[in-house]
C-alpha cells in the first residue's frame, strides 16, 4: 500500500534533487497527479504549438511514450482530427483509467525496456515531460529509434526550472538539452517564465 504520509505527487516522482520513480503508487495515491485541464493545455504555448506542428505536418499516427491517464492525448486527438492515438504508461493504474476515459486511445502497459523490445506503428513519437524519468535509458532509447524508426519524427515538451537539482549531469538547463539532442532539429519553440531564460518549456520536433 502507498504510504499515506505521502500527499503531493512530487514525493513519488523526484523530491530534493533525487528521482523517486513510485509511479504506480503515485497514480494509486494521486488522483489527479498532474494538475492539468483540457483548459489549461489550450492556454499553454508549447502544447498549443504541438497541435499546430502535427496538423501542419500531416500526421496520422501519434505514439505518447508515458502518456498517464491520457489527457494530454486525447486533448491533442480533438484538435487534430483523423489522428490515430497510442500510448504507453509505467503505470498499471493511469492506463487502466485511460482506457476507461479515453478509449479512442491503444494504451498499453510499458516502460522504456518494453518499447526498446517492442515494434510500434507512429509517425511522430511524443515524450511529454517524461525525459527526466528516463535519463538513464534516454541513450539506448535514441539509439533504438535511430536502428528501427530512421525517417520518423519525435516531439518533445520538456520543463526546466531555475533552481533545477535533479538531471543538470545529462542536460544543465534548455540550451544544453538543445545542444545535444540526438535527432535532425526541425523546429524549437521556448516558452520561458523567468528572466534567466532557464525556467519554463522547451518543444522540439525532430527527424529520427
Amino acid at each position: 500500500m502507498p504510504d499515506q504520509k505521502l500527499v503531493d505527487y512530487h514525493d513519488y516522482v523526484i523530491s530534493e534533487g533525487r528521482f523517486i520513480g513510485r509511479f504506480e503508487e503515485m497514480y494509486k495515491a494521486c488522483e489527479n497527479p498532474w494538475p492539468e485541464s483540457a483548459d489549461d493545455l489550450e492556454l499553454n504555448p508549447i502544447s498549443s504549438y504541438a497541435a499546430t506542428l502535427l496538423a501542419r505536418h500531416g500526421f496520422k499516427r501519434i505514439f505518447s511514450f508515458g502518456m498517464g491517464k491520457g489527457t494530454h492525448l486525447a486533448w491533442l486527438g480533438g484538435k487534430v482530427p483523423g489522428l490515430s492515438l497510442a500510448g504507453c504508461d509505467i503505470s498499471p493504474t493511469a492506463i487502466s483509467e485511460a482506457t476507461v476515459r479515453h478509449p479512442e486511445i491503444n494504451a498499453s502497459v510499458a516502460d522504456a525496456a518494453n518499447f526498446i523490445e517492442s515494434d510500434i506503428e507512429f509517425d511522430v513519437l511524443l515524450f511529454r515531460e517524461v525525459i527526466w524519468y528516463i535519463l538513464t535509458d534516454w541513450q539506448q532509447l535514441c539509439t533504438t529509434l535511430k536502428q528501427k524508426y530512421a525517417g520518423r519524427y519525435v516531439l518533445v515538451e520538456l520543463t526546466f526550472y531555475d533552481d533545477q537539482r535533479y538531471g543538470v549531469e545529462y542536460f544543465d538547463g534548455p540550451d544544453e538539452f538543445i545542444l545535444r539532442f540526438p535527432f535532425t532539429i526541425l523546429e524549437v519553440l521556448r516558452h520561458h517564465v523567468t528572466p534567466q531564460q532557464r525556467e519554463g518549456m522547451v518543444l522540439i520536433l525532430a527527424r529520427i
